[in-house]
């Protein structure tokens, strides 16, 4: 029922690994979250098994998780966006994307979905995120199965932005206010 939705490694104003994060979906009722995790595959090492596992909470049909390197500077980014996600997860430091690395969902132990090629350093790839974000949608044009498609902002296009909505690439999941 939990699929990856984006994959962050935005430029924030408080720089560093505060912009590394990860969206996720959950299409069903999940009772106790914490039988998913995450792996981040860096520089196409190969995968590194499960480095993050969710907490003991259950989330219902239709909820948006971020699971977010730095949560206060994540609310500040997505201003008033910040409330399109139903559930705010601070990562540990194993949420350590660059925008070349692969991730990797877990279910009880077991990969369940990735996006990227584990084993494969993503720079010059179709599916870079360096300064930017990927986001699963229908019309996207990348894919590493057969059924999920995903659109990317374009590398850097976050750099010496303020909030995503000032930024050259909104994130997908935030309406433009009118």
């Amino acid at each position: 029922y939990l699929s990856l939705q984006g994959i962050m490694d935005l430029t924030v104003p408080s720089g560093g690994n505060s912009g590394k994060a990860i969206h996720l979906f959950a299409s069903g009722n999940i009772l106790d979250l914490s039988d998913y995790g995450i792996g981040v595959a860096n520089n196409g090492g190969g995968s590194d098994g499960q480095e993050y596992t969710f907490p003991q909470i259950s989330v219902s049909s239709g909820d948006h998780i971020l699971l977010a390197r730095d949560t206060t500077a994540l609310s500040s980014y997505f201003d008033i966006c910040y409330s399109e996600f139903d559930h705010v997860l601070l990562a540990n430091g194993d949420i350590s994307q660059n925008g070349d690395d692969a991730i990797e969902l877990f279910h009880y132990g077991n990969v369940v979905e990735t996006f990227g090629d584990i084993n494969v350093d993503g720079t010059g790839t179709a599916w870079e995120y360096l300064d930017s974000w990927s986001y699963k949608e229908a019309s996207g044009t990348v894919t590493f199965d057969s059924t999920n498609y995903w659109i990317f902002g374009a590398v850097g296009c976050t750099d010496g932005s303020t909030t995503t909505l000032s930024s050259n690439c909104p994130y997908p999941l935030c309406p433009i206010p009118l």
